[in-house]
């Protein structure tokens, strides 16, 4: 048995404990809100804390979702276009000469005669599919251009070429790390999402990339509250 005198101590921590967890539970509410509402919309609303939101309480407010029978998929998606557009600003001030695209391997043909190098794959323009008319374009604006086939040869590339901004394509899985690895080097970088997944023959709005690489958007971003998620959705 403990001495009476800690009874007042157990009662003040349980009490902060519950504090805390209600705050948690709280914060996953509204971060839950705040995402079901930009899914919805199309629109952001107080996009900063949307993302500490999904950065921090991923899988409870994941949970909400699955407790109102919701797809939680909605959290990585809208999390995927919300990091787009907080970056999209410190992207574009980023010359274009600066900057890497890195492009899965699953993109490829089947038939794809590329050969493996230590910087991925290198693609020799066969004609097989549409990444060599996209390597050959985004050279020409200046961009350093690679086939991955893994996440070792991206890290390796960043840590080699040191880019300032880059764009990702990828699953959305993919993209999510991806981000999440561009911003603990300081790297601001934008996602564009497959629009089929799997190992091989996947496809991509093609459409959408160049527009990305291409800083084809408004010249000025709208206000944060009014900021349309189909800036960064799939065309």
């Amino acid at each position: 048995m403990l001495p009476p005198i800690m009874d007042p101590f157990f009662y003040l921590l349980g009490k902060a404990v519950f504090v805390v967890a209600a705050g948690v539970l709280a914060a996953a509410l509204v971060g839950a809100a705040l995402i079901a509402y930009s899914f919805k919309t199309g629109h952001f609303f107080m996009a900063r804390i949307m993302l500490i939101s999904v950065s921090l309480l991923e899988s409870l407010i994941k949970s909400i979702f699955r407790t109102f029978r919701a797809d939680d998929a909605i959290v990585d998606d809208v999390g995927v276009k919300l990091r787009n557009y907080i970056n999209a600003e410190k992207f574009e001030a980023v010359p274009m000469d600066e900057r890497a695209i890195f492009i899965p391997q699953c993109l490829r043909s089947v038939d794809c005669p590329a050969k493996l190098t230590p910087e991925g794959l290198r693609c020799v323009n066969c004609g097989r599919c549409e990444v060599g008319p996209a390597k050959i374009f985004a050279e020409d604006l200046g961009y350093r251009f690679f086939l991955a086939p893994g996440s070792s040869v991206i890290k390796r590339m960043i840590k080699k070429y040191r880019p300032r901004a880059i764009v990702g394509v990828g699953c959305p899985m993919e993209i999510k790390e991806g981000l999440e690895l561009c911003q603990g080097h300081d790297i601001p970088a934008i996602g564009v999402p497959l629009l089929t997944n799997g190992c091989v023959s996947t496809t991509l709005d093609w459409g959408r990339f160049y527009e990305v690489i291409s800083d084809r958007r408004a010249a000025a971003p709208p206000r944060e509250e009014e900021a349309e998620i189909g800036i960064f959705s799939r065309m």
